[in-house]
């Protein structure tokens, strides 16, 4: 049957085109969105790797450019901190802190591979503050500041592009002047938004500058706690500044960014593709009506009702076929060029997705025209004729 309409359609080729068109087009929309959307899902349903709940990001101007005073600054800070028994632990951050919207990175090269981590300068408490865990090695210690060679944790990504399969502990990377050595890796660390991949990134030893830090507070500490702490804080010195915010605040501010457009354009999408669905009924409707002389011949011949609505059927998913494997040409390319670096599974699921939403979107336009053309009597459809 599905020979007979194959070659149906083709002969047919030029009648069908149009809706062949419709049906590449909607598949290339509906690739792009699924793969967006897939890409999307894989890296939220990884875990972030860190706790934001209760935790705040203090943002402390000293007023100074001296990194001697600030070092001073700072160990007056962390005297103050203490004495708050609201405040589980607290630790000096970089300015790219996590959900932040600052960046620092650089290149990394290790036997001939290389790498663009993110570089992040933290005290040894920040695990403590965002509850990160090791799935290698150790975190870096006060005592490890001393050591010629710089301490640092890694992410897996990371340990994936210098390393591959090999033990990343003990490496040594850098220049000779700045040399670091590996001594613990993160299997996820996730410091953007929830929907970001996999990221080389590299914690070090805090440096003599950075003056912000994230607090741990515990579990129902009120807004008068807070005022109580900055107040306490810009006390401490002359003309000090500072700005509190909470993390889990930042973090919904950074998903933001990412699923507002997701969500419009998948607004747009289903305004185009509904667009689409409407166009395909029509036709159906307008193809079917023009051929009610042929309908009436099959059910004066034996034809049943079944027979002709899955006929009708048959030859839209033909159409719908032919349409799929024109959008599939170009929708291959992507993996194989590697497009925009995704991995390859990820296009494939998202032509699969599409090849499914295409059938039954299409299959669904035409059922309702295809029972109406099963039900039309021979006698009724020959005498009009």
């Amino acid at each position: 049957m599905f020979k007979h309409l194959f070659k149906l359609i083709w002969k047919k080729k030029k009648s069908s085109f149009l809706m062949m068109l419709e049906i590449f087009v909607s598949f290339l929309i509906l690739f792009a969105v699924w793969t967006l959307s897939f890409y999307n899902y894989r890296n939220y349903s990884k875990p972030s790797g860190i706790d934001h709940e209760n935790v705040w990001a203090v943002f402390i101007n000293f007023n100074t450019d001296n990194d001697s005073l600030k070092t001073i600054y700072r160990d007056l800070v962390r005297q103050k901190l203490k004495t708050y028994a609201e405040i589980e632990a607290f630790a000096f951050t970089s300015s790219n802190m996590p959900y932040s919207f600052s960046s620092s990175n650089s290149s990394m090269k290790y036997n001939g591979r290389e790498t663009h981590p993110e570089f992040m300068s933290v005290d040894p408490t920040y695990p403590d503050v965002l509850k990160m865990k090791l799935t290698e090695g150790r975190w870096f210690t006060e005592g490890d500041k001393v050591n010629k060679i710089k301490p640092i944790v890694i992410t897996q990504k990371m340990k994936d592009d210098l390393f591959g399969n090999d033990n990343a502990l003990g490496k040594i990377i850098g220049e000779k002047d700045d040399r670091k050595q590996v001594i613990g890796v993160l299997r996820h660390f996730k410091f953007e938004n929830d929907f970001q991949a996999e990221t080389a990134c590299m914690l070090e030893p805090l440096n003599g500058w950075h003056t912000d830090m994230l607090v741990r507070v515990k579990p129902g500490t009120t807004v008068e706690t807070e005022a109580k702490l900055s107040k306490a804080i810009v006390q401490l010195g002359k003309d000090w500044s500072v700005e509190i915010q909470h993390l889990d605040n930042m973090k919904a501010n950074k998903n933001r960014i990412i699923w507002v457009p997701i969500l419009i354009l998948l607004i747009v999408c289903g305004f185009l593709i509904f667009n689409v669905a409407l166009g395909l009924f029509g036709v159906l409707f307008q193809t079917i009506s023009r051929r009610k002389q042929e309908i009436g011949v099959r059910r004066a011949i034996g034809a049943t009702k079944s027979h002709i609505l899955w006929h009708f059927v048959g030859e839209t998913a033909v159409i719908t076929t032919f349409g799929i494997i024109l959008g599939l040409f170009f929708a291959i390319q992507f993996p194989l060029l590697n497009v925009f670096d995704l991995d390859a599974f990820t296009y494939v699921m998202g032509i699969v997705l599409a090849i499914i939403s295409i059938y039954v979107l299409v299959i669904a336009c035409a059922l309702f025209p295809s029972k109406q053309a099963s039900e039309i009597y021979p006698a009724v459809a020959l005498h009009e004729e």
